[in-house]
């Protein structure tokens, strides 16, 4: 059944309606027929595929039903033949699918072969999968449970599908349950105009995330059929059951969403028939400071070769260390890492995808070579040019800041990461180092920075144990007594350690 098959029956549409009887004048009667009894009816409504409620009658149907173009998952773009509609529905009356074209309704309903599936493969839906051909025909759809269901058509294969949206969750590396698990958002009541779906106290750290519901990424509408002529690997005809973008912005399918800031959150994801979902993350608390001491981290991707370690395919987690740790500071180093260029990686945390998984989006970038790296639609990083590194990552956990630092491989490791504190530095009450930034070749900290009128010293390693003030004669010092540098006006300012010869360390500074 082809889209130019729409003779027969009525349909479900959208909006105000208006229904007459064929071969009657104008000021003739008006007739309702039942969704089953539609001859002679003739719609007033734009041109589309309709899904109403069993219980609704014809003059009642709103355009809150409309199906819409949405993504073939395998490719990850629109296609025209595959409509979609999320859509609550009673058990007890079901509910009806119809075309309108040139106002004349047609009714679909459910094939020979259309049956609920057994097993659903592991990325589908798990609470509830129907799929099967459509025809023509008055017959409702039926299900089992009061709820939310997702609807989709693939006008070109003839084929429909109905999944059960029992719970949307959060997955990630964000999420308690990690990539692996849900953490499950559940529908506080049935309601044939507005669902919501919520959970509280859920711990979410400074990572990336999807919404999918019942744990599932996608549907299955065909599995043969050739999604991309240029590329023989692209078959299938899949719907996506989870969103991507941003929060302001859901995308079927679309990016992981950061989570920049870590605490205590309520997650509500929310639908309203005609209008869509939209979903909410409300911190309601803090989460206390992470100790990462005995975290082991490596690089998983599809080309990795550290050593004698190796990761292709994304099948192992290579380099797996731990940090060093300096307070709540701590560092992973990977030395000699082969990469090639358009592959990708990630960091993770052991062998699975259930703990930690650290991305681009979720990194600052440093180093001589940050700009031989980009990302894509997975938060992956990818290498612009082959080439062999030697990576740093950074967690301060007090901030819950990273940075992933990129340098060609063999370059020198520091002994001491150097920062500036001071009542003249952020956040001006000696609480907090801004980091300086070290040039290897010269053995030069550097930092540029607004300061106020105030005092500030060098430290190393966000630490007392090793400090410069200035001795009398204003020179640096490490010894007990050393006095405060000072500023006294506001301003910008350049400011150097020089440590070439690093037994008479000297510095400068510079209002710019």
């Amino acid at each position: 059944m082809k889209k130019n098959f729409l003779r027969l029956f009525a349909i479900a549409i959208i909006g105000a309606i208006s229904f007459t009887a064929c071969d009657k004048d104008d000021d003739g009667p008006t007739i309702t027929p039942t969704p089953t009894d539609t001859t002679g009816v003739s719609v007033n409504l734009p041109d589309g595929y309709y899904v109403f409620n069993g219980g609704t009658t014809i003059e009642n149907i709103t355009a809150d039903g409309l199906m819409k173009v949405t993504r073939n998952e395998v490719i990850q773009e629109d296609r025209d033949d595959l409509l979609e509609v999320f859509f609550p529905v009673s058990a007890a009356d079901g509910f009806y699918l119809m075309e309108i074209k040139n106002k004349k309704p047609t009714m679909i309903a459910a094939g020979a072969d259309f049956a609920k599936i057994a097993e659903p493969d592991t990325e589908a839906p798990q609470d509830g999968l129907w799929r099967g051909a459509f025809v023509e025909d008055s017959s409702a759809f039926t299900v089992e449970e009061d709820g939310l269901y997702h609807i989709m058509i693939d006008l070109e294969v003839e084929k429909i599908a109905i999944a059960y949206v029992k719970t949307w969750g959060v997955i990630g590396a964000a999420t308690p349950g990690g990539w692996t698990t849900d953490t499950e958002l559940a529908l506080e009541a049935f309601d044939m105009n507005t669902l919501v779906f919520k959970a509280t106290e859920i711990e979410m750290s400074k990572a990336d995330f999807k919404f999918r519901y019942s744990g599932g990424w996608k549907v299955i509408i065909d599995s043969e059929y050739a999604a991309d002529p240029e590329d023989a690997t692209k078959l299938g005809i899949k719907v996506n059951t989870n969103f991507g973008g941003t929060l302001e912005a859901l995308v079927p399918g679309g990016d992981n969403i950061a989570n920049e800031t870590p605490g205590i959150y309520t997650i509500t994801m929310t639908y309203i028939v005609g209008t869509g979902y939209t979903a909410v993350l409300e911190k309601t608390g803090e989460s206390g400071i992470i100790d990462y001491s005995a975290t082991e981290l490596g690089l998983i991707g599809s080309y990795i070769v550290i050593g004698e370690e190796a990761s292709s395919g994304w099948d192992v987690t290579a380099g797996l260390t731990i940090p060093e740790a300096n307070n709540t500071v701590y560092t992973w180093r990977w030395s000699a890492v082969e990469i090639m260029a358009d592959s990708s990686f990630k960091i993770r945390e052991g062998q699975t995808w259930d703990d930690i998984s650290i991305g681009y989006g979720s990194v600052t970038m440093a180093g001589s070579l940050a700009d031989d790296f980009g990302t894509n639609a997975d938060g992956n990083f990818v290498p612009t040019v082959d080439g062999t590194y030697d990576f740093t990552l950074t967690i301060d956990a007090s901030t819950e800041t990273y940075t992933f630092t990129a340098e060609p491989s063999g370059t020198p490791v520091p002994d001491h990461i150097w920062g500036v504190i001071g009542s003249s530095v952020v956040p001006y009450d000696w609480t907090v180092d801004v980091d300086m930034t070290w040039e290897h070749t010269t053995n030069i900290w550097s930092v540029t920075l607004d300061m106020v009128a105030g005092e500030w010293k060098f430290r190393a390693d966000d630490d007392w144990a090793l400090a410069y003030g200035v001795d009398g004669d204003g020179n640096l010092t490490s010894e007990g007594g050393a006095t405060n540098m000072a500023v006294t006006e506001d301003g910008n300012y350049t400011i150097e350690l020089i440590l070439t010869d690093a037994e008479n360390p000297t510095y400068t500074i510079v209002k710019n």
